[in-house]
């Protein structure tokens, strides 16, 4: 392992700045960024949180970063000023368990290879951008062994939700098969998800992205004084620009992210053969890509709505943009979620949304007055609540739009970019 990784600083190394020795009172971190391939998921919310922060962090004159990513990566060497390496998988999967397998592997190689590096770098911190198995294991580890204060940028906690308030919440495994797992996969996620649990307790400083991601962490154990809420962000340079008419939209409804079942998916399809009964031309566009994608294309076939549900399995962000803007409304029925950075991008093309009355999308949507937030796991209201949003009229579509546009202006990555650093620094004291 140790030749393989001298390979790879020798191939795979990439610093747009001259290297310089680390200046002994800056913060050294060094970051295991384990990210799964394009064609098993779209890229989520907490890669794109990284690879945005990230920028910033690059710009910190006494801030000195080292990234091992997981290959192909997907930070572009040109907009990051810090030294990346690269480790390719061994092993791809092609379904959820052997996917949990190779995902393990990259952690163990990681594990065996990240001290050289670190020590190379004089790492002083380290800094996991995602609480995926993967990043924590090879982080806990490797932070364990060389000594390192660790921090965790937890983006979502699976939270069952699915009750109503006066009952008690499921366990992690009934929440799982209630969504459509399989006993095999219900049983693997519920093992991560106490793994991941025990492992955060651990770190000596958590970074979320929403106070009811803090919530669950502190009720899971976490002690709170090491929980800093950070938040979330979008791109927000071109809102003043978007448009806001009605006009030209060929999708009746859009979804943007990972295709899997507890993005609600599948109610999503269920809930389209509802409206095309009412709307007979109304059209969805689905845009994403997982390990469930093969199965919706084939509900779509079942379900006789191939000319009414279209499938995008992955777009450039431009298109990504271009299609938003082509769409009347964002439709997310998703039960597990952090903060919602597909919500944030809808509004900022100034669609209204409807989704799930889950603890994030409440708290960091819920004030929107063009988001509609609907019992979770509840078809008709959902299908209703639709149906009622196509229903609106040129005017009353654009005030929903303003409304969507004004509420997005809120977020940026920099004012994000520099909490976090602060949390950072925060370690060295």
């Amino acid at each position: 392992m140790e030749s393989e990784v001298a390979a790879s600083q020798r191939k795979q190394t990439h610093d747009s700045s001259p290297l310089k020795r680390p200046k002994r009172n800056s913060c050294r971190i060094f970051s295991i960024f384990f990210h799964p391939s394009s064609d098993v998921t779209a890229l989520g919310g907490a890669e794109k949180r990284f690879i945005e922060t990230l920028k910033f962090y690059c710009k910190q004159q006494d801030l000195q970063i080292t990234v091992l990513e997981s290959a192909p990566g997907l930070l572009r060497e040109k907009e990051f000023h810090c030294q990346i390496h690269r480790l390719a998988a061994s092993y791809r999967g092609k379904g959820w368990l052997t996917s949990y397998v190779g995902w393990l592997l990259w952690a163990i190689r990681a594990v065996v290879g990240t001290p050289i590096l670190a020590r190379r770098s004089e790492s002083n911190i380290m800094l996991v951008p995602n609480n995926t198995i993967p990043n924590l294991v090879a982080g806990s580890i490797v932070s364990r062994i060389l000594k390192l204060r660790m921090c965790v940028i937890a983006h979502h906690i699976d939270v069952p939700t699915f009750t109503s308030p006066k009952q008690p919440e499921p366990a992690y495994y009934t929440c799982y098969r209630s969504i459509g797992y399989s006993k095999p996969v219900s049983l693997t996620k519920t093992i991560g998800t106490h793994l991941t649990l025990m492992l955060l307790r651990r770190a000596d400083t958590i970074i979320t992205v929403s106070n009811c991601t803090a919530k669950a962490l502190a009720n899971s154990g976490v002690t709170s004084s090491r929980i800093h809420v950070n938040g979330n962000a979008i791109h927000t340079e071109l809102l003043s620009s978007r448009t806001k008419r009605l006009e030209n939209r060929i999708y009746d409804g859009v979804f943007v992210g990972r295709i899997s079942k507890e993005k609600g998916v599948f109610d999503l399809l269920r809930l389209w053969r509802q409206v095309v009964r009412v709307r007979k031309k109304a059209k969805l566009l689905i845009i994403g890509n997982g390990l469930e994608l093969h199965h919706v294309n084939q509900r779509i076939i079942t379900l006789g709505l191939e000319n009414r549900i279209f499938v995008r399995n992955g777009c450039s962000d431009q298109e990504l943009h271009r299609l938003l803007d082509k769409s009347k409304a964002f439709i997310f029925p998703s039960v597990f979620e952090g903060w919602g950075i597909a919500v944030a991008e809808a509004l900022s093309h100034g669609l209204p949304v409807v989704a799930y009355d889950i603890p994030a999308i409440r708290e960091i949507f819920g004030e929107c007055k063009s988001v509609f937030l609907v019992p979770t796991k509840n078809l008709a209201s959902l299908t209703s609540t639709v149906l009622d949003l196509l229903e609106t009229t040129k005017e009353e579509f654009s005030k929903l739009s303003q409304d969507s546009i004004q509420f997005a202006k809120q977020f940026s990555w920099e004012r994000i970019a520099n909490k976090d650093i602060e949390s950072l620094k925060s370690l060295q004291n």
